[in-house]
């Protein structure tokens, strides 16, 4: 919560959430012991420009990973493709993980959309996709979605809104 955001997974800070604080939000299921999850970004009253702004590019370095997820694909394009939007928007001293992993029975397990992930891309791998930008100091930038490799691309398997707009608490 708030400038705490700013560290993946961190735990929330000991006060009352406030306008203006970038929350985190997350939540997963169990199917017969297989895992899923979604994350998102809260923003409690309007969002100043700059928060605008990296959410914009963290939904956009998602979108790119995603794009880049299809049979015979590495992991580690879809890595480099949220890398690349990243370089592109000036922000890669923000980025602190890769971009997802793989869900099965373990919530965070292999393979890893990561740059040094070689494993090619099958039909039927379940994968979170989350590439994040983080600011001390302002918070951090990730959603997170469950998708799956079909013979054909990917497919979302979480659907939830994303925009900034959909996301604000009034």
């Amino acid at each position: 919560m708030g400038e705490n955001s700013a560290f993946p997974h961190a735990m929330s800070i000991e006060r009352e959430i406030r306008k203006g604080d970038i929350i985190v939000t997350g939540a997963s299921a169990d199917v017969e012991g297989y895992h899923s999850e979604i994350e998102r970004n809260l923003f409690v009253g309007e969002p100043e420009e700059r928060v605008k702004r990296y959410h914009k590019i963290a939904l956009e370095m998602q979108q790119a990973a995603f794009n880049a997820l299809k049979p015979g694909a590495k992991c580690s394009d879809a890595d480099r493709a949220a890398y690349n939007v990243a370089k592109k928007h000036g922000v890669t001293q923000a980025l602190r993980h890769h971009s997802g992993h793989g869900l099965g029975l373990e919530a965070h397990e292999a393979p890893f959309l990561d740059i040094g992930d070689e494993t090619v891309l099958l039909p039927g791998m379940v994968l979170s996709v989350e590439p994040g930008i983080y600011f001390l100091g302002l918070g951090g930038f990730r959603h997170s979605d469950t998708v799956v490799i079909t013979e054909h691309g990917a497919e979302w398997l979480t659907n939830y809104p994303k925009e900034t707009e959909d996301l604000i608490i009034r």
